[in-house]
């Protein structure tokens, strides 16, 4: 009965070593070739919004919005740029999403004004997976106004380009505007942001105060204290005071820029507030 136990215990074992076998020459033939039918971990690829970027010669550029509209099979970008446009020099745009590397997607600017760009990237595919944005720059030809016949085909320079993700691009339904719909939305936005920095930098300037008040009530102290103390003492208090007057100094001159800056930021509020007049017109 023994003998009998012992044999059906090595037919169990063998059977378990050989069920393992397989499960792990199973699990290895398949994770080998998991990568024919799975999809590949691609790296996000997104360019940060609202974030400054220098091109150096070539001026400097921030998004403040990439939607996408899955209905329509649409993007639209916001582009707030400095520098990278001048009267010789002019910018556009071209679109490749990563699953159509070879096939650019048809683009057009609705809105170009004061260095700001509204463009629009038309026929998305659903799963465009990434998309890239490229700034292209050429040389403005003033001798094609005059020329006959089709004029030349220029040879545009990529400056930069921008990406999104599919896997965090901002989805939203993209309405239809016109030129002056855009530039009324564009200025009421202007407006908003000049007057958040009108109240940062008079929150600046009131504290600026607050420390300048701190600052004269130690100077008063360190000069009552100056009667009771020795002569070295009143050297190093007399240093102090100094230093302290010194930095008075310096906030008064930076409120003084503050204030100017406020001032300015004023003036380009009232400007943007007669365009906005003048639209509504």
């Amino acid at each position: 009965m023994a003998k009998k136990k012992k044999k059906n215990l090595r037919l169990n074992m063998s059977t378990l070593y050989i069920t393992l076998a397989f499960m792990f020459i199973l699990g290895f033939g398949f994770f080998g070739t998991s990568k024919l039918f799975m999809a590949e971990d691609i790296p996000l690829n997104q360019t940060e919004l609202n974030t400054e970027f220098d091109l150096k010669a070539n001026g400097s550029f921030t998004i403040k919005d990439w939607a996408y509209d899955s209905e329509q099979n649409m993007m639209v970008v916001t582009l707030v740029t400095n520098g990278i446009e001048d009267y010789m020099t002019k910018l556009d745009f071209t679109a490749v999403s990563r699953e159509r590397l070879a096939a650019e997607l048809p683009t057009e600017i609705v809105y170009d004004e004061s260095g700001i760009y509204i463009i629009h990237i038309q026929d998305v595919p659903k799963n465009f997976n990434q998309m890239a944005l490229r700034f292209n720059k050429g040389e403005k030809s003033y001798d094609d106004l005059f020329a006959e016949g089709e004029p030349k085909e220029e040879q545009n320079k990529v400056i930069s380009t921008i990406y999104t993700d599919q896997r965090v691009v901002n989805e939203e339904a993209i309405p239809d505007r016109n030129f002056t719909e855009y530039a009324l939305e564009i200025t009421g936005e202007l407006i908003a942001e000049a007057e958040r920095n009108i109240k940062e930098l008079d929150g600046k300037r009131g504290m600026m105060d607050d420390v300048i008040a701190e600052i004269r009530e130690e100077i008063e102290q360190l000069q009552v204290d100056l009667l009771y103390q020795t002569v070295d003492e009143q050297v190093e208090t007399n240093n102090d005071v100094f230093q302290l007057e010194k930095n008075i100094e310096d906030y008064e001159k930076e409120k003084a820029t503050m204030a100017d800056d406020i001032q300015n930021i004023r003036v380009k509020v009232e400007r943007l507030k007669q365009k906005q007049y003048d639209l509504n017109i």
